[in-house]
Parts: C-alpha cells; sequence; structure tokens
C-alpha cells in the first residue's frame, strides 16, 4: 500500500511539473513575441512627384488646358499651347511647368516631354482637320539648368541631378523645370499652328532607385549616384 501511495504521488508531481513547464514555455513565446512586435515597428519610405502645368503673364496664373478631341472628351495630360496670338492665355510665353515632390524619403526623378507640332485648318464645309507637323527640333522652351541634365539627344529624359524630398509632412517641395519666357522671345508661328504636349515622370528612391529600376549603374552626368 505504501509502495502505491507513492507511486500516485510521484505520478502526480511529475504531472503538476509538466503542466508548470507548459505554461512556462508557453508565456515566455508569448512575450518574446511582443518584445520583437515593439523592436521591429518602422515607417515605409514614400516616393511621390508630381507635374504641375499652368500659363503664367506676369500677373495671372491660368490653369493648362487639355487637348479636346471633342465636345467635353480631352486627351489626359496632354496640354495645348498657342503659338500665334501673344494676346492668347495660353501663348507659348507664358507656358510654366514645375515639379512637386510629395516624398518623406530622399528621391530621384527624372522628365520625359512628348511635343507634337500640329495644324489645323478648316474646309469650305466646315469639316475641321488637324494634321501632325514633323518637328526635327525641340521647342525652345526655356528650361530650367540649375541641378537639371538634358540628356534628351541620348534617352530623352531630363534628369533632376540631387536627391530630394517634400520640405515637411504638410508641405511638398516646388522645383521649377520651367520658369520664365525664352530668352529674346518667342517667334511666333503662322494662324491654324498650335502644340501640343505632355510629361512622363519617374521617380525612385535613391537609394538603389536609379540602379535597380531605371538600370543605370551611375547617372548621365558622370560621378555616382
Amino acid at each position: 500500500m505504501a509502495n502505491n501511495l507513492i507511486k500516485k504521488r510521484l505520478f502526480l508531481s511529475f504531472v503538476l511539473l509538466s503542466f508548470a513547464l507548459s505554461l512556462f514555455v508557453v508565456t515566455t513565446i508569448s512575450w518574446i513575441k511582443i518584445w520583437l512586435q515593439e523592436t521591429e515597428t518602422y515607417e515605409v519610405g514614400n516616393v511621390d512627384v508630381n507635374i504641375n502645368v499652368f500659363f503664367f503673364d506676369g500677373v495671372t496664373t491660368t490653369p493648362g488646358a487639355e487637348v479636346e478631341i471633342a465636345v467635353g472628351v480631352t486627351k489626359p495630360g496632354c496640354y495645348l499651347v498657342n503659338l500665334v496670338d501673344n494676346s492668347n492665355v495660353y501663348f507659348f510665353e507664358d507656358f510654366r511647368v514645375q515639379v512637386q515632390v510629395l516624398s518623406n524619403v530622399n528621391t530621384y526623378f527624372r522628365v520625359k516631354i512628348y511635343e507634337q507640332l500640329t495644324y489645323t485648318y478648316t474646309s469650305y464645309e466646315g469639316v475641321v482637320t488637324e494634321l501632325t507637323v514633323i518637328n526635327p527640333n525641340y521647342m525652345p522652351f526655356n528650361y530650367s539648368t540649375t541641378n537639371w541634365y538634358d540628356n534628351r539627344l541620348i534617352d530623352n529624359y531630363i534628369y533632376y541631378t540631387i536627391p530630394v524630398q517634400r520640405t515637411s509632412e504638410s508641405v511638398p517641395l516646388i522645383l521649377d523645370l520651367v520658369a520664365s519666357a525664352p530668352v529674346g522671345g518667342f517667334a511666333t508661328y503662322s494662324p491654324g499652328y498650335s502644340l501640343q504636349i505632355a510629361f512622363s515622370i519617374e521617380a525612385v528612391q535613391a537609394d538603389g532607385g536609379p540602379v535597380n529600376v531605371w538600370d543605370l549603374t551611375t547617372p548621365p552626368w558622370g560621378s555616382a549616384w
């Protein structure tokens, strides 16, 4: 009887010890998970860059007008520039372009510009015809040169050469791409001519972005990223 009682007590002690060890292991794992969650909290970088197109005559600012292909139907992101009338609110000399940087990490960006010179005429029957005109040269916009690198003859892009980010959480960094009229003015075209212009902007995180996304191991202007 005494031996049986001792065996029962030993078995019960073993069960209680196993239960206590299980509680310890579970509690320890839960604590480690909480500790890891607290120490791995971090902020993910956000890359955000936009193009702003408008016209400024020295007094009044006018938003860029998208090209209309039918009544109420426009070409998204494609803007009309007047080439013939210097009193028009969309006249070439008043054309302005800014880049708005909202990234919260250092960012490189580049801009591709699409220009299409057109000629439009109306037939005696009232039919409007738009013709594409081949233009071998870039239009003479007064592009900014400070921290910009024009590589269009090689890959069709204009690059901003230094990494940038927003001024603050609520204030974007504003950079001018076209800030003034051409030096010496602009020689107007004959009636019927106009320019359609669009922009494509690509932005990448400065740390590794140009190499991994653009496949550029070195900047087009030399040196290093």
